[in-house]
């Protein structure tokens, strides 16, 4: 078997999965940092940089795989492992990206109620 299938399998994969738990999250990181940053330009920035981060590590973790087995049923193995291992790197972007928020939203100014009186 060409060992380049199995590369390029597994970025592929490793992209769509990426693409996929991004699509689900987004939105919900829009809304967040949209209230942390005050505008929608630098939520959308944030929000860019994010979403490099967490599908350009994968990735780039995935480019460094180099299949070195000759049978076909180890070589899909080892491309599974490599897709697992590139998950465990968007985890850790994701979490990355998610203490970075929470280290913000602890330290950005919260709004004050307003009150009845102050409403009239």
């Amino acid at each position: 078997m060409n060992i380049v299938i199995p590369y390029f399998t597994q970025l592929i994969v490793t992209g769509l999965l990426c693409a996929l738990l991004l699509a689900y999250f987004r939105p919900f990181l829009k809304r967040i940092l949209v209230d942390l940053c005050g505008t929608e330009d630098r939520a959308n920035f944030w929000l860019a940089f994010a979403n490099i981060l967490m599908v350009g590590l994968p990735l780039l973790s995935g480019v460094g795989y180099i299949p070195y087995s000759s049978s076909v049923e180890n070589i899909v193995f080892e491309a599974a492992r490599q897709v697992r291992f590139n998950l465990y790197i968007f985890m850790v972007a994701l979490i990355g990206v998610g203490i970075a928020v929470f280290f913000f939203a602890l330290i950005a100014p919260k709004p004050q109620p307003i009150s009845k009186k102050e409403a009239i």
